[in-house]
């Protein structure tokens, strides 16, 4: 049976929404771009041209959401836009799918997973640890009481932002550098594995010449006795990503290099992910919420979770000491 055709508007047309997005929707076989927006219209018409249908093109993303129809808006621009844009498309009655961070501010991040409640509206964002096998594993792990009570977590993701240019190394469209951008996964996968609520964090950076941060060390007090380090360097040589959950029976750590799950180990023994549990995306996860109706949805509250603690860090960097994190 042939799946039902999904209408999207694509907001922001460049790398990543062309390098990422537009394979998984090649890959569902069901969707139909009706429209694009960005303001500069090269990265429209080479995503219209890789894409190889035509879609009608927008300087203005007002204007597209405002006029044309549409089931789902699927958003890839600057972080400090995705409010506004997300705002909008949820108010014309469209599912929204989002990249990370889902805002830059734990207000606006609360306000769009109520507009999309009440709109009866699904928002997904992209984080893909999430649908990753060896995550949802670890996740089912952690809730079976495999490595008991958790006492603390560590982790860190290492980059080479040295070639970053445009709009991520301009603290008014970015809101934040490693740490709000490439960090955002590590913050939301941490949280989504282990169901910690942070409560207070610490924080240092260095910003390594750029006009955001480049370097961050962040340690973080959870409610209850839980406690970590959440690390992002950006001025490494390649990607490496390490996250170690140590529990009162045990641990579990991850290793990811070059964006691949190099392994998982339990108690240092490997661990062996069921078949059963296949890979996907947050994109094709997100399409097949609107095909079924909303079977197995949730709004996005660890992404509330992310802009909260992303906020008491850079207010605890700017204030020189520790921050009380916003619930």
């Amino acid at each position: 049976m042939a799946k039902k055709l999904i209408k999207v508007g694509v907001i922001g047309c460049g790398g990543n929404m062309q390098r990422a997005h537009l394979p998984r929707f090649e890959a569902d076989g069901g969707i139909e771009i009706t429209c694009v927006s960005d303001p500069v219209k090269e990265n429209a018409e080479d995503l219209l041209d890789t894409w190889g249908q035509e879609a009608t093109y927008y300087e203005d993303y007002n204007k597209m959401v405002r006029g044309e129809d549409m089931e789902a808006i699927v958003i890839s621009s600057p972080h400090s836009l995705h409010y506004e844009q997300a705002r909008l498309a949820l108010q014309k009655g469209c599912h929204v799918c989002c990249e990370k961070p889902l805002t830059i501010s734990s207000r606006h991040t609360k306000s769009l997973i109520a507009l999309a409640d009440k709109r009866k509206c699904y928002i997904q964002v992209g984080y893909q640890r999430h649908y990753m096998p060896e995550y949802q594993h670890a996740r089912q792990l952690i809730r079976d009481g495999a490595i008991g009570e958790i006492r603390g977590v560590v982790g860190y993701v290492t980059q080479n932002w040295g070639g970053a240019r445009g709009w991520r190394l301009d603290p008014e469209m970015s809101g934040g550098g490693m740490f709000m951008d490439t960090g955002s996964h590590l913050v939301a996968v941490l949280l989504w594995l282990t169901g910690l609520e942070p409560a207070e964090v610490t924080a240092f950076l260095t910003n390594a010449g750029k006009q955001v941060d480049v370097n961050t060390v962040v340690s973080v007090r959870f409610k209850g006795s839980a406690l970590g380090t959440i690390n992002t360097f950006g001025d490494a040589s390649k990607h490496d990503e390490r996250v170690a959950i140590h529990g009162s029976e045990g641990s579990l750590v991850f290793h990811l290099h070059q964006w691949g799950v190099k392994s998982l180990l339990l108690n240092d023994e490997p661990v062996k992910v069921p078949a059963s549990i296949k890979e996907t995306t947050p994109d094709e996860v997100f399409f097949e919420w609107i095909r079924n109706g909303g079977q197995g949805y949730s709004p996005p509250d660890y992404a509330l979770q992310v802009s909260r603690l992303s906020e008491a860090v850079y207010k605890a960097v700017s204030g020189k000491k520790p921050v009380r994190v916003a619930r």
